[in-house]
């Protein structure tokens, strides 16, 4: 055994068995614990590559990441896959260069394997099926959608037009936590699906979520209509809103700083459809409608009468049978008027701005107080801020939101201590900080380091005091000191001096050829003597 170790050994098994048992127990612990510490610094962070996978995609990659001799871990629920942290990115791309993950259900590669002996009818089957795939992924690439599930139903062609069934088809959705799709992306779904098979109408369509909420359903007539436009209208307030909110907060945050305002803005719209139809008349202001005029006048000439023939016509009447006419004038004249009339059509604008209501939260000033007098800042002070400030927000505000009084439109200004919103931020801004992964991996080599300190100064040094105090005395410093000691003493003396050195010799070979049974017969003693 070498010396250092010896030195070291023998002590220990010298002590008493319950001060060995309680020395080892502890330098057992220490020893684990400072093992596990270093475990838990050098294990591999595992992070998400990607997660709610379905069955097939998680099959190919994990096939993937076994070839590329990747490690990886499956979570529990068998829908996520989790590799080391320093290579999430990486395989990302690589695993999306072959068309990984494919989103679910089967697509057009369907077809990539060739089957010579399939039928008609399984092709058939196989395109339907790629068609609902195809389909199902592009809709999960809509921002908000986690899974989507399509169903088809394309009935066969016959010979008559009239006979034909149009195809139909059913869209299931679910969505990414509390999410919901706006009514414009609900239609943008419908309008994918229609326009994607052959012959379909987006009356044919029906979308719900996954908790059984219809969100569209085809061929609902003016129902479906009023609920659609319902939606629109809703859909245009709040839009409004929010564009009015946005706008005020940015301005607040330039004036009295981020963080320290509020904005909140509710519109109310009049989307009633007017159609007004005027028709005035003037009875002061008169035209002509028509005019008829006729004219009739006879001279003075020799008019002949008698029996119509040849006499007659040759001037040659009967005694008595003609005269002459005396002349006469005839004038007749009609004039229609009309009163003036004009008529107008006026269409009211739809969706009209009736009212709005803002409602602003401020917050004051924050002054420092007197440092204390151990030189610690003081506490901050609330000072609200002055009527004149609030007067100047009012007047952006209205300015900005373009307020009409007549209309019955409201600002409310209020001025509130954001304090304890702002410590919140702060602890928030904290855990933030924590999870930062550099504090992190910092966070667990000084936990290594205080760890290796507490055990050199608790466990190991006390540990070599003790077993220093338990160290036998050297027989060379004994040697050296006894000569000294013989010029003083007697001739007997110096004889008994010499026998219980060399009985004391001998007990030290004794000790060093069976040092554990000296040291438990010294324990003996001990108890003894106690």
């Amino acid at each position: 055994m070498p010396e250092g170790l010896k030195r070291i050994v023998e002590p220990f098994m010298a002590l008493a068995p319950g001060k060995r048992l309680l020395v080892g127990g502890v330098v057992l612990a220490c020893l684990l614990s400072f093992a596990l510490l270093i475990m838990l610094a050098n294990r591999t962070d595992y992070r998400p590559l990607f997660t709610n996978l379905a069955s097939e995609d998680a099959g190919e990659i994990v096939k993937k990441l076994k070839e590329a001799k990747t490690p990886y871990q499956i979570t529990p629920d068998g829908k996520g896959i989790m590799v080391p942290a320093d290579k999430v990115y990486e395989l990302r791309l690589s695993l999306a260069s072959e068309g990984l993950p494919q989103g679910g259900g089967v697509g057009f590669e369907i077809f990539d394997r060739k089957n010579f002996g399939m039928t008609e009818f399984v092709q058939k089957l196989n395109y339907q099926r790629a068609l609902q795939g195809e389909l199902a992924r592009t809709i999960t690439q809509i921002s908000g959608v986690e899974q989507a599930r399509v169903h088809l139903v394309i009935p066969e062609k016959t010979l008559f037009k009239e006979a034909e069934k149009p195809p139909t088809a059913s869209v299931v959705l679910k969505m990414k936590g509390n999410k919901n799709l706006r009514d414009n992306e609900v239609q943008g779904v419908v309008h994918l699906v229609s326009s994607s098979i052959e012959g379909m109408n987006a009356d044919n369509v029906t979308v719900l979520d996954s908790r059984g909420k219809i969100l569209s359903k085809g061929g609902n007539g003016m129902a479906d209509a009023s609920a659609k436009a319902t939606s629109a209208m809703q859909e245009t307030q709040r839009g409004y809103e929010r564009n009015v909110e946005e706008r005020l907060q940015t301005l607040l945050d330039r004036v009295v700083g981020g963080g320290k305002s509020v904005a909140r803005v509710s519109a109310t719209f009049d989307f009633k459809q007017v159609e007004r139809v005027e028709e005035k008349f003037d009875p002061e202001t008169i035209a002509v409608r028509s005019e008829q005029r006729s004219e009739e006048k006879a001279g003075g000439s020799a008019v002949s009468t008698g029996v119509p023939g040849v006499q007659t016509n040759l001037g040659r009447t009967a005694p008595g049978a003609g005269g002459a006419a005396g002349g006469g004038s005839k004038n007749d004249e009609t004039l229609n008027y009309e009163v003036s009339r004009s008529t107008s059509r006026t269409v009211e604008p739809v969706g009209t701005l009736s009212k709005v209501s803002v409602a602003i939260l401020v917050d004051g000033k924050y002054e420092t107080g007197a440092p204390g007098k151990d030189g610690a800042a003081g506490k901050a002070k609330y000072v609200p801020r002055s009527p004149d400030e609030l007067q100047k927000i009012e007047a952006l505000v209205k300015g900005a939101v373009g307020f009409n009084q007549e209309r019955g439109d409201q600002i409310s200004i209020q001025n509130i201590a954001f304090q304890d919103a702002g410590e919140a931020a702060g602890s928030t801004e904290s855990a933030k900080w924590w999870m930062n992964p550099f504090f992190l991996t910092l966070f667990k080599n000084l936990m290594i380091a205080l760890g290796f300190l507490a055990l050199m100064l608790f466990v190991v040094k006390p540990m070599l005091n003790t077993l220093r105090a338990a160290r036998p005395a050297r027989p060379d410093i004994l040697e050296a000191i006894v000569p000294d000691a013989q010029e003083k003493m007697s001739a007997s003396e110096r004889a008994q001096l010499a026998m219980h050195m060399a009985e004391q010799q001998e007990l030290m070979e004794k000790a060093k050829t069976n040092p554990y049974q000296v040291a438990q017969i010294l324990q003996n003693w001990l108890g003894e003597s106690s």
